[in-house]
Protein backbone atom coordinates (compact mmCIF):
# COMPACT_ATOMS: atom_id res chain seq x y z
CA UNK A 1 0.00 0.00 0.00
CA UNK A 2 1.30 3.40 -1.01
CA UNK A 3 1.63 5.43 2.27
CA UNK A 4 1.41 8.80 -0.10
CA UNK A 5 -2.00 8.24 -1.12
CA UNK A 6 -2.52 8.22 3.29
CA UNK A 7 -1.37 11.95 3.19
CA UNK A 8 -2.82 13.18 0.21
CA UNK A 9 -6.31 11.72 1.28
CA UNK A 10 -5.83 13.48 4.91
CA UNK A 11 -4.46 16.72 3.21
CA UNK A 12 -7.54 16.91 1.01
CA UNK A 13 -9.66 15.06 3.30
CA UNK A 14 -10.75 13.04 0.95
CA UNK A 15 -13.69 10.98 2.40
CA UNK A 16 -14.23 8.49 -1.11
CA UNK A 17 -10.61 8.05 -0.85
CA UNK A 18 -10.53 7.34 2.52
CA UNK A 19 -13.32 4.46 2.46
CA UNK A 20 -10.96 2.63 0.24
CA UNK A 21 -7.89 3.09 2.21
CA UNK A 22 -9.89 1.55 5.13
CA UNK A 23 -11.14 -1.60 2.90
CA UNK A 24 -7.88 -2.18 2.18
CA UNK A 25 -7.11 -2.35 6.27
CA UNK A 26 -9.49 -5.51 6.26
CA UNK A 27 -8.53 -7.33 2.69
CA UNK A 28 -5.34 -6.95 2.60
CA UNK A 29 -2.58 -7.89 5.73
CA UNK A 30 0.84 -6.35 3.84
CA UNK A 31 0.75 -3.59 6.36
CA UNK A 32 2.26 -1.58 8.83
CA UNK A 33 -0.12 0.73 11.35
CA UNK A 34 3.39 2.37 13.08
CA UNK A 35 4.21 3.06 9.25
CA UNK A 36 0.80 4.64 8.53
CA UNK A 37 1.12 6.86 11.77
CA UNK A 38 4.68 7.61 10.88
CA UNK A 39 3.50 9.04 7.65
CA UNK A 40 0.52 10.81 9.36
CA UNK A 41 3.05 12.88 12.12
CA UNK A 42 3.79 15.91 10.13
CA UNK A 43 0.44 16.75 9.24
CA UNK A 44 -0.86 15.93 12.52
CA UNK A 45 1.56 17.88 14.31
CA UNK A 46 -0.01 20.61 12.39
CA UNK A 47 -3.37 20.36 12.94
CA UNK A 48 -4.47 24.19 12.01
CA UNK A 49 -8.23 23.93 13.82
CA UNK A 50 -7.11 22.90 17.41
CA UNK A 51 -10.30 21.23 19.27
CA UNK A 52 -10.07 23.40 22.40
CA UNK A 53 -7.01 24.76 21.55
CA UNK A 54 -4.61 21.87 21.88
CA UNK A 55 -3.01 18.62 19.94
CA UNK A 56 -5.26 16.10 21.18
CA UNK A 57 -5.03 13.80 18.01
CA UNK A 58 -1.41 13.94 18.14
CA UNK A 59 -1.00 12.49 21.44
CA UNK A 60 -4.06 9.95 21.01
CA UNK A 61 -2.17 8.61 18.01
CA UNK A 62 1.88 8.80 19.67
CA UNK A 63 0.18 6.98 22.86
CA UNK A 64 -1.42 3.92 20.16
CA UNK A 65 2.03 4.08 18.35
CA UNK A 66 3.92 3.36 21.90
CA UNK A 67 1.53 0.44 22.46
CA UNK A 68 1.78 -0.81 18.50
CA UNK A 69 5.61 -0.68 19.35
CA UNK A 70 5.50 -3.05 22.52
CA UNK A 71 2.98 -5.60 20.64
CA UNK A 72 -0.14 -4.33 23.02
CA UNK A 73 -2.62 -4.33 20.08
CA UNK A 74 -3.65 -7.35 17.93
CA UNK A 75 -4.25 -7.29 14.41
CA UNK A 76 -8.46 -7.14 14.44
CA UNK A 77 -7.71 -4.19 16.88
CA UNK A 78 -5.48 -2.52 14.67
CA UNK A 79 -7.24 -2.31 11.66
CA UNK A 80 -9.98 -0.75 14.07
CA UNK A 81 -8.18 1.93 15.15
CA UNK A 82 -6.46 2.57 12.41
CA UNK A 83 -9.77 3.63 11.05
CA UNK A 84 -10.61 5.69 14.09
CA UNK A 85 -7.76 7.73 13.79
CA UNK A 86 -8.10 8.24 9.85
CA UNK A 87 -11.97 8.83 10.49
CA UNK A 88 -10.62 11.68 13.57
CA UNK A 89 -8.06 13.17 11.16
CA UNK A 90 -11.10 13.47 8.13
CA UNK A 91 -12.66 16.23 10.90
CA UNK A 92 -9.63 18.46 10.99
CA UNK A 93 -7.46 20.68 8.80
CA UNK A 94 -3.96 20.55 8.58
CA UNK A 95 -1.01 22.73 7.32
CA UNK A 96 1.40 20.72 5.33
CA UNK A 97 4.94 22.01 7.28
CA UNK A 98 8.04 19.90 7.48
CA UNK A 99 11.10 21.26 9.06
CA UNK A 100 13.99 19.91 7.78
CA UNK A 101 17.76 19.94 7.61
CA UNK A 102 18.99 23.35 8.53
CA UNK A 103 23.05 24.43 8.68
CA UNK A 104 23.34 26.93 11.73
CA UNK A 105 24.87 30.06 10.40
CA UNK A 106 25.43 31.74 14.06
CA UNK A 107 26.08 29.57 17.49
CA UNK A 108 25.55 30.63 21.01
CA UNK A 109 27.23 29.65 23.85
CA UNK A 110 24.03 29.01 25.31
CA UNK A 111 21.34 28.23 22.86
CA UNK A 112 18.62 27.51 25.28
CA UNK A 113 19.29 31.20 27.16
CA UNK A 114 18.92 32.71 23.94
CA UNK A 115 15.92 30.27 23.07
CA UNK A 116 14.27 31.46 25.85
CA UNK A 117 15.17 34.94 25.49
CA UNK A 118 13.26 34.82 22.04
CA UNK A 119 10.35 33.08 23.32
CA UNK A 120 10.19 36.16 25.91
CA UNK A 121 9.78 38.66 22.62
CA UNK A 122 7.58 36.06 21.00
CA UNK A 123 10.06 35.82 18.44
CA UNK A 124 9.67 31.82 17.67
CA UNK A 125 11.26 31.71 14.35
CA UNK A 126 14.63 32.83 16.42
CA UNK A 127 13.37 30.77 19.21
CA UNK A 128 13.22 27.42 17.05
CA UNK A 129 16.38 28.10 15.61
CA UNK A 130 18.48 28.12 18.99
CA UNK A 131 16.24 25.52 19.84
CA UNK A 132 17.78 23.38 17.10
CA UNK A 133 21.46 24.05 18.38
CA UNK A 134 20.53 23.11 21.35
CA UNK A 135 18.73 19.98 19.84
CA UNK A 136 22.05 18.92 18.13
CA UNK A 137 24.09 20.11 21.38
CA UNK A 138 22.05 19.18 24.87
CA UNK A 139 19.16 17.56 23.23
CA UNK A 140 18.04 16.05 26.50
CA UNK A 141 18.40 19.79 28.17
CA UNK A 142 16.40 21.02 25.68
CA UNK A 143 13.49 18.20 26.12
CA UNK A 144 13.22 19.04 29.98
CA UNK A 145 12.95 22.91 29.60
CA UNK A 146 10.53 22.72 26.94
CA UNK A 147 8.22 19.77 29.10
CA UNK A 148 8.90 22.58 32.12
CA UNK A 149 7.65 25.11 30.25
CA UNK A 150 4.66 23.12 28.97
CA UNK A 151 3.63 22.53 33.06
CA UNK A 152 4.26 25.54 34.61
CA UNK A 153 1.59 27.06 31.71
CA UNK A 154 -0.26 23.76 32.11
CA UNK A 155 -3.16 24.83 35.18
CA UNK A 156 -4.06 27.55 32.61
CA UNK A 157 -4.77 24.71 29.79
CA UNK A 158 -5.71 21.65 32.16
CA UNK A 159 -2.43 20.22 31.61
CA UNK A 160 -2.11 20.12 27.71
CA UNK A 161 0.65 21.74 27.27
CA UNK A 162 2.47 19.27 28.69
CA UNK A 163 0.36 16.19 28.56
CA UNK A 164 -0.09 16.38 24.96
CA UNK A 165 3.56 16.95 23.96
CA UNK A 166 4.98 14.64 26.22
CA UNK A 167 4.02 11.54 24.16
CA UNK A 168 5.79 14.09 21.13
CA UNK A 169 8.94 14.44 22.68
CA UNK A 170 8.85 10.52 24.18
CA UNK A 171 8.14 9.32 20.75
CA UNK A 172 9.63 11.50 18.19
CA UNK A 173 12.05 14.24 19.57
CA UNK A 174 13.87 12.14 22.18
CA UNK A 175 14.17 9.13 19.02
CA UNK A 176 15.33 11.88 16.85
CA UNK A 177 12.52 10.02 14.51
CA UNK A 178 12.25 11.90 10.90
CA UNK A 179 9.69 14.19 12.09
CA UNK A 180 11.84 15.24 15.40
CA UNK A 181 12.61 19.01 14.05
CA UNK A 182 8.89 19.62 12.62
CA UNK A 183 7.65 18.69 16.44
CA UNK A 184 9.77 20.68 17.96
CA UNK A 185 8.81 24.02 15.72
CA UNK A 186 5.56 22.56 16.64
CA UNK A 187 5.81 22.75 20.27
CA UNK A 188 8.06 26.20 20.11
CA UNK A 189 4.68 27.87 18.02
CA UNK A 190 2.48 26.49 20.89
CA UNK A 191 4.35 27.75 23.49
CA UNK A 192 4.42 31.40 21.70
CA UNK A 193 1.15 32.25 23.12
CA UNK A 194 2.49 32.31 26.60
CA UNK A 195 4.39 35.23 27.94
CA UNK A 196 7.41 33.20 29.03
CA UNK A 197 9.70 35.12 31.27
CA UNK A 198 13.68 35.37 29.53
CA UNK A 199 14.77 34.49 32.92
CA UNK A 200 12.39 31.48 33.08
CA UNK A 201 14.31 28.89 35.27
CA UNK A 202 12.78 25.50 36.47
CA UNK A 203 14.19 25.98 40.05
CA UNK A 204 11.17 28.55 40.92
CA UNK A 205 8.30 25.58 40.24
CA UNK A 206 10.06 22.71 41.83
CA UNK A 207 7.91 21.24 44.75
CA UNK A 208 10.44 18.88 47.72
CA UNK A 209 7.69 16.90 48.46
CA UNK A 210 4.66 16.18 47.01
CA UNK A 211 1.37 14.67 49.36
CA UNK A 212 1.59 10.58 50.08
CA UNK A 213 -2.36 10.43 48.40
CA UNK A 214 -1.04 12.36 45.38
CA UNK A 215 -2.74 10.08 43.34
CA UNK A 216 -5.51 9.34 45.43
CA UNK A 217 -6.53 13.21 44.89
CA UNK A 218 -5.78 13.32 41.26
CA UNK A 219 -7.91 10.59 40.53
CA UNK A 220 -10.85 11.63 42.36
CA UNK A 221 -13.46 12.85 40.00
CA UNK A 222 -15.38 11.48 37.03
CA UNK A 223 -15.74 14.29 35.47
CA UNK A 224 -13.16 15.89 32.85
CA UNK A 225 -11.40 18.15 34.98
CA UNK A 226 -10.43 15.43 37.51
CA UNK A 227 -9.20 13.07 35.19
CA UNK A 228 -6.95 15.54 33.58
CA UNK A 229 -5.86 15.78 37.00
CA UNK A 230 -4.77 12.29 36.94
CA UNK A 231 -3.41 12.49 33.22
CA UNK A 232 -1.21 15.43 34.63
CA UNK A 233 0.14 13.21 37.44
CA UNK A 234 0.88 10.46 35.69
CA UNK A 235 2.77 12.10 32.79
CA UNK A 236 4.52 13.89 35.32
CA UNK A 237 5.80 10.40 36.64
CA UNK A 238 6.49 9.35 32.91
CA UNK A 239 8.91 12.27 32.88
CA UNK A 240 10.47 10.98 36.07
CA UNK A 241 11.91 7.97 34.68
CA UNK A 242 12.25 8.98 31.41
CA UNK A 243 15.85 7.87 29.55
CA UNK A 244 16.27 11.71 28.54
CA UNK A 245 15.21 12.91 32.95
CA UNK A 246 18.70 14.36 34.47
CA UNK A 247 17.39 13.72 38.27
CA UNK A 248 18.79 17.24 39.30
CA UNK A 249 16.53 18.44 36.67
CA UNK A 250 13.38 19.66 39.21
CA UNK A 251 9.86 19.35 37.62
CA UNK A 252 7.25 21.78 38.07
CA UNK A 253 5.50 19.55 40.49
CA UNK A 254 4.33 22.57 42.55
CA UNK A 255 2.09 25.05 40.55
CA UNK A 256 0.41 21.94 39.50
CA UNK A 257 -0.15 20.87 42.93
CA UNK A 258 -1.24 24.45 44.84
CA UNK A 259 -3.37 24.95 41.42
CA UNK A 260 -5.10 21.65 40.55
CA UNK A 261 -4.98 19.21 43.90
CA UNK A 262 -4.12 21.36 47.17
CA UNK A 263 -7.86 22.03 47.76
CA UNK A 264 -8.88 18.13 46.40
CA UNK A 265 -10.21 15.55 48.46
CA UNK A 266 -10.17 11.73 47.66
CA UNK A 267 -13.77 10.89 46.96
CA UNK A 268 -15.23 8.40 49.35
CA UNK A 269 -17.49 6.94 46.69
CA UNK A 270 -14.78 6.03 44.05
CA UNK A 271 -12.15 4.36 47.33
CA UNK A 272 -14.72 2.41 48.23
CA UNK A 273 -15.81 1.19 45.09
CA UNK A 274 -12.33 0.12 44.36
CA UNK A 275 -12.05 -1.35 47.90
CA UNK A 276 -14.85 -4.20 46.69
CA UNK A 277 -14.15 -7.51 45.71
CA UNK A 278 -14.23 -8.32 42.14
CA UNK A 279 -16.83 -10.34 42.10
CA UNK A 280 -16.60 -10.85 38.29
CA UNK A 281 -15.58 -13.74 36.03
CA UNK A 282 -13.26 -13.35 33.76
CA UNK A 283 -14.16 -13.32 30.02
CA UNK A 284 -12.80 -16.04 28.10
CA UNK A 285 -12.88 -14.39 24.88
CA UNK A 286 -13.06 -10.80 23.27
CA UNK A 287 -16.87 -10.82 22.55
CA UNK A 288 -17.83 -11.91 25.69
CA UNK A 289 -15.91 -8.85 27.27
CA UNK A 290 -17.65 -6.92 24.86
CA UNK A 291 -21.20 -8.18 25.50
CA UNK A 292 -20.11 -7.79 29.27
CA UNK A 293 -19.31 -3.73 29.07
CA UNK A 294 -22.48 -1.93 30.50
CA UNK A 295 -22.73 1.75 29.30
CA UNK A 296 -25.40 2.01 32.00
CA UNK A 297 -23.72 0.28 35.01
CA UNK A 298 -20.36 2.26 36.19
CA UNK A 299 -19.81 -0.43 38.65
CA UNK A 300 -20.15 -3.20 36.45
CA UNK A 301 -17.72 -2.01 33.33
CA UNK A 302 -14.88 -0.86 35.74
CA UNK A 303 -14.71 -4.37 37.47
CA UNK A 304 -14.47 -5.61 34.49
CA UNK A 305 -11.84 -4.09 33.32
CA UNK A 306 -10.08 -4.04 36.14
CA UNK A 307 -10.81 -7.41 36.80
CA UNK A 308 -9.62 -8.69 32.93
CA UNK A 309 -6.26 -6.68 33.72
CA UNK A 310 -5.79 -8.11 36.95
CA UNK A 311 -6.09 -11.67 35.03
CA UNK A 312 -4.12 -10.74 32.15
CA UNK A 313 -2.89 -7.27 31.19
CA UNK A 314 -2.18 -7.82 27.89
CA UNK A 315 -5.64 -8.78 26.88
CA UNK A 316 -7.27 -5.67 28.96
CA UNK A 317 -4.58 -3.17 26.70
CA UNK A 318 -5.97 -4.96 23.09
CA UNK A 319 -9.67 -5.71 24.43
CA UNK A 320 -10.40 -2.27 25.99
CA UNK A 321 -8.67 -0.38 22.80
CA UNK A 322 -10.85 -2.27 20.82
CA UNK A 323 -13.63 -1.70 22.36
CA UNK A 324 -13.39 1.74 21.96
CA UNK A 325 -12.92 1.70 18.21
CA UNK A 326 -15.56 -0.69 17.49
CA UNK A 327 -18.00 1.74 19.44
CA UNK A 328 -16.47 4.78 17.85
CA UNK A 329 -19.14 7.27 17.21
CA UNK A 330 -17.86 10.91 15.60
CA UNK A 331 -19.99 13.05 17.16
CA UNK A 332 -19.22 11.73 20.00
CA UNK A 333 -15.91 10.89 20.41
CA UNK A 334 -13.12 12.18 22.55
CA UNK A 335 -9.33 11.61 22.77
CA UNK A 336 -9.17 11.42 25.94
CA UNK A 337 -11.25 8.28 26.01
CA UNK A 338 -8.13 6.66 24.89
CA UNK A 339 -5.61 8.93 27.24
CA UNK A 340 -7.19 8.35 29.83
CA UNK A 341 -7.32 4.67 30.32
CA UNK A 342 -4.05 4.46 28.44
CA UNK A 343 -2.25 6.40 31.12
CA UNK A 344 -4.09 4.60 33.90
CA UNK A 345 -2.63 1.32 32.64
CA UNK A 346 0.97 2.34 31.93
CA UNK A 347 0.69 3.21 35.45
CA UNK A 348 0.41 0.14 37.06
CA UNK A 349 2.47 -1.36 34.15
CA UNK A 350 5.09 0.68 34.81
CA UNK A 351 4.93 0.32 38.73
CA UNK A 352 4.18 4.47 39.43
CA UNK A 353 1.92 4.12 41.79
CA UNK A 354 1.85 4.64 45.08
CA UNK A 355 -0.20 1.80 46.26
CA UNK A 356 -2.32 0.05 44.71
CA UNK A 357 -5.79 1.12 45.38
CA UNK A 358 -4.69 4.76 43.85
CA UNK A 359 -3.91 2.84 40.63
CA UNK A 360 -6.99 1.29 40.92
CA UNK A 361 -8.95 4.50 41.22
CA UNK A 362 -7.00 5.31 38.04
CA UNK A 363 -8.73 2.75 36.41
CA UNK A 364 -11.88 3.34 37.89
CA UNK A 365 -11.67 6.82 36.67
CA UNK A 366 -11.11 6.61 33.15
CA UNK A 367 -13.52 4.24 32.65
CA UNK A 368 -16.48 5.79 34.37
CA UNK A 369 -15.07 8.70 32.61
CA UNK A 370 -15.46 7.26 29.01
CA UNK A 371 -18.88 5.07 30.49
CA UNK A 372 -20.71 8.38 31.71
CA UNK A 373 -19.97 10.25 28.41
Amino acid sequence: MLTSRLRKLLLGRDQEEAKKFIDRLYQDNNWSAISFIDEMLPLLLFQSNLKYGNFHQVKMTLQIRHLLSLGRLSRPTQREVMKLLLNECLRESRINVQAGEIALAERKEEPLTSMLQELSNHSLHNAFYYALQAFEENPERLQELLLALGGVYGPENLGHSLSCFFPVIEEVVNTNHPASKTALLSYILYLGRYDIPADFNPQDYKKEDMPDNALRLAASGEDIVNLHHMITLVTYRLWEQADFHDESFPLPYRIFFQKRLKDKEVSNKQLKRVKKPLNIDMPENYEEFKMSFSYEDVEQSTFLVRKAWQEAPEKAWDWVFRLYAENYQSDNWNPHFYTGIYLAFRLIEEGLAEDSLAAEMAVDQAIAYYVKS
